[in-house]
């Protein structure tokens, strides 16, 4: 049902639009065709024991990970119902990492569900990020509304703010341009945009053991589907966002593919989901994280001998970098 609001829209018309300047705690902001506003969050054991008691399938955060509970008030000013859910926001913070789609069942009330024109949903988030993790902010973004014009920054605690980076971080370098000549482990590899840096290269059932049991999503398929003749391999990578400014950028999980000596990519690989950490996601200029991805490797591929990786985070982007992860 409606709400006869006491509380007023902010003040300010910037508030909202960037990290620097996100819409304060407990005050309301438009959102595209929404009035959202953050009313309360719980952090910290609290949050984990109500989030591992709301289902028996939540499991505990990961090591070095806590729970965030968020309680969000959404009114729906446009002309037509709308869906709204937890996977319409990311969670930041100061590392400049974007943390989503967490897939825990949250307490009642929950914010998932319909609001029709005029109406309104109040309801717990669930969301996850490290434990030293500070500035905790939270962008709306939504999964149903194109474009980013509807895209809010809302704070998480009375000061939480993040500053633009003025510069870009690192000058692009040749390494990894030529795949007669790609970079090896520990060599980093600058674009205008990322930081990649080889560190570690698992196969087959050492892959398989990265997996907490519980994760049946790859775990299912089981530890012999890892090293059979198209075993498993894993890349433990280092991701930084180099660029300056504060919009972030999104690394898709096919930004790295096995290739040919020509640098092309070679057809029919399959990319798994990765344990954690996943190095795909969103990056703010500045993230830097380590993690990992996973291929499924074609007998056709091994058998010509190439150990070739391209990194490529858009079909267009002007600059591919290669990866021998065997050297």
């Amino acid at each position: 049902m409606a709400r006869n609001s006491a509380y007023a829209l902010i003040q300010t018309p910037q508030a909202g639009t960037a990290r620097a300047t996100p819409v304060p705690l407990g005050e309301v902001a438009p959102a595209g065709p929404w009035r959202l506003s953050v009313l309360e969050v719980v952090s910290g054991a609290d949050a984990t024991a109500q989030v591992t008691a709301a289902s028996q399938v939540n499991d505990p955060p990961r090591e070095g990970f806590g729970y965030l509970l968020v309680r969000v008030l959404a009114e729906n000013s446009g002309a037509a119902p709308l869906s709204i859910s937890g996977d319409d926001f990311l969670l930041t913070g100061a590392s400049g990492i974007g943390w989503r789609f967490i897939g825990a069942i949250g307490p009642e009330p929950r914010l998932d569900g319909v609001v029709e024109t005029g109406q309104e949903r109040e309801g717990w988030a669930v969301f996850a990020a490290p434990v030293d993790e500070t500035n905790l902010l939270l962008l709306f973004d939504s999964l149903t509304l194109s474009g980013n014009w509807a895209d809010r920054v809302f704070a998480l605690a009375p000061d939480a703010a993040i500053a633009p980076v003025a510069t870009a971080a690192a000058e692009p370098n040749s390494t990894g341009v030529d795949p007669a000549n790609p970079a090896t482990r520990n060599q980093p590899m600058v674009t205008a945009e990322w930081e990649i840096e080889l560190l570690e290269v698992l196969a087959g059932i050492d892959v398989y053991n990265l997996y907490p049991a519980s994760d049946y999503r790859t775990t299912a398929l089981g530890a012999a589907d890892s090293e059979d003749n198209e075993p498993w391999l894993a890349l433990r990578v280092r991701v930084r966002s180099v660029r300056s400014g504060d919009d972030p950028a999104f690394l898709s999980p096919t930004a790295f593919i096995l290739a040919t000596s020509d640098g092309a990519a070679f057809d029919d690989v399959i990319t798994l989901t990765p344990p954690a950490p996943d190095a795909s996601g969103v990056y703010y200029p500045g993230g830097d994280r380590e993690g990992w991805v996973v291929f499924e490797l074609p007998s056709e591929y091994r058998a010509t001998g190439q150990t070739l990786v391209r990194f490529l985070p858009f079909r267009t982007d002007p600059d591919p970098r290669y990866i021998n992860y065997s050297a």
